[in-house]
């Protein structure tokens, strides 16, 4: 195929440019997909024109996603909840605990899960896994039907993408008071929330609505050279203790127990972000591109 130039746009007046040989197109129900090759990074997941993981560093941040709540936690999760990550990298991290008994994996766009399937299959995981059970549709109705059927989780894992489009339902209060109401006490509640230096007010934004519900929240931090600057998470407890101590050794390609510790040590820039924070409601797009 001819090789062009992939630019993705990462925020004000920021460019990522890739080389790029085109492998897949699609313009789904719900967002415009695309695959590539690039020489360096490998094959290359892009929605709506922004990178969403790259064959290359797509294990720093799954392992951080999964691995600092799995281990910061006393007892490891016995069920769990993902809501997005259709490429799987997240189920593929979750699937490798023991203990782990029920995944419950909901997915939006399920164009988008064929499709890392079929191009991107090292880093999906095991949806006929017995213990997944993956739905196809959207992950606040699930939550609030799951609510009302009474159902509790150990570990909520929000893969979503940035708060536009289909997304933007996440990121609003009813889904989180839903969130609280499903976890169980001492549980633990995820949500990958952007990158700081270009989205200034996303992080805080959620560390914000989850502390209007939950006892303990953190921030946390993963180096994602795809991203091009270091991605947050943010992690809200139900309950005292929180997740900033590794309970368990386990070594990754990139998480160990000192990974995980020095993550949640903020930059100066961060809290501050955080401590400045106006809280209007209103989710925050302007701060994205």
């Amino acid at each position: 195929m001819t090789r062009t130039i992939w630019s993705e746009r990462i925020g004000p007046g920021y460019l990522h440019c890739y080389e790029a040989e085109l492998l897949y197109e699609e313009r789904t129900k719900y967002q415009h997909m695309v695959l590539f090759h690039n020489p360096l990074f490998g094959r290359c997941l892009v929605l709506d024109g922004i990178v969403q993981l790259t064959q290359k560093d797509e294990f720093i941040y799954h392992e951080m996603f999964v691995h600092c709540p799995f281990l910061g936690l006393r007892s490891t999760p016995e069920s769990v909840l993902i809501i997005g990550g259709a490429d799987g990298g997240v189920l593929r991290e979750v699937l490798t605990y023991e203990e782990v008994k029920r995944v419950v994996h909901v997915e939006i766009d399920e164009a988008v899960l064929k499709a890392c399937k079929k191009y991107l299959p090292e880093v999906c995981g095991d949806w006929n896994d017995p213990r997944v059970e993956l739905i196809i549709g959207d992950g606040a109705k699930y939550v609030k039907e799951a609510k009302e059927r009474g159902e509790k989780f150990d570990c909520i894992l929000l893969d979503s993408t940035d708060p536009v489009g289909p997304a933007i339902v996440l990121f609003e209060p009813p889904f989180h008071k839903d969130l609280f109401d499903i976890l169980n006490d001492g549980g633990v509640v995820v949500r990958q929330s952007g990158l700081p230096l270009t989205m200034p007010k996303v992080m805080p934004f959620v560390f914000k609505r989850f502390q209007d519900f939950f006892q303990t929240v953190e921030v946390y931090r993963a180096p994602v050279p795809t991203y091009g600057d270091e991605m947050a998470f943010v992690a809200a407890t139900k309950g005292p203790q929180g997740i900033s101590k590794s309970n368990k050794e386990r070594v990754g390609r990139f998480y160990n127990p000192k990974i995980h510790e020095a993550a949640f040590a903020l930059p100066t820039w961060w809290t501050e972000l955080i401590d400045n924070f106006e809280d209007t409601g209103e989710v925050p797009i302007d701060s994205l591109y």
